[in-house]
């Protein structure tokens, strides 16, 4: 599995960690917002083996940047 990286996206900086739980992998994401509120959430593939994000309450500026997101994670592995 791929190592820690960080992503600029609209801004704001991201920061990815690998993650595994059994069969599943993903990445563990934390940003920062304005305020210095930090957000965690988590990346996993579905069925289709694409990433989605998976997370409580999230402002809609992270959703919004999901296939930004996405597109972070294809780049770096």
């Amino acid at each position: 599995m791929s190592t820690l990286f960080n992503k600029v996206i609209n801004g704001q900086q991201f920061n990815f960690q690998p993650i595994e739980f059994g069969q599943q992998t993903g990445y563990h994401v934390d940003v920062k917002d304005d305020e210095g509120t930090r957000w965690e959430f988590r990346m996993f593939q579905d069925d289709d083996n694409e990433y989605r994000v998976d997370g409580e309450k999230l402002p809609d500026w992270i959703t919004a940047a999901s296939s930004e997101l996405v597109s972070a994670i294809n780049e770096h592995e």
